[in-house]
């Protein structure tokens, strides 16, 4: 499963072998300073919406990759209708990251 890491300057969704297959995307990197919210959602899956290009979806198992609506970009990693945190971005290549961890709460409060 993915983690996310968060350092002083950057946030960081380490994959797995296996997500960087399903996603055909290698860990995305993010300055601390592009996040411009952090919340933890009840099902990361359900925050999840649009065109998927490219990645892997199996419905209500995981949604891994890059998707597209309404002109925005997210990229996720999220397993199981788990919870997830949900971070928005601002000038970055994505406009939000959607990741299931285990503990989502202090990931968000490691971030505010």
């Amino acid at each position: 499963m993915a983690e996310l890491v968060v350092d002083v300057d950057s946030v960081t969704v380490q994959l797995s072998a296996a997500e960087k297959l399903e996603s055909l995307h290698s860990d995305v990197t993010v300055p601390r300073s592009s996040v411009t919210s952090a919340r933890v959602a009840v099902d990361g899956i359900a925050e999840v919406h649009g065109l998927r290009a490219p990645g892997t979806s199996v419905p209500g198992v995981l949604v891994v990759g890059t998707f597209h609506a309404q002109g925005r970009r997210t990229f996720a990693v999220c397993h199981r209708r788990r919870p997830a945190v949900v971070l928005e971005l601002t000038g970055q290549a994505f406009d939000r990251l959607v990741v299931t961890v285990d503990a989502p709460q202090a990931v968000v409060d490691r971030l505010v």
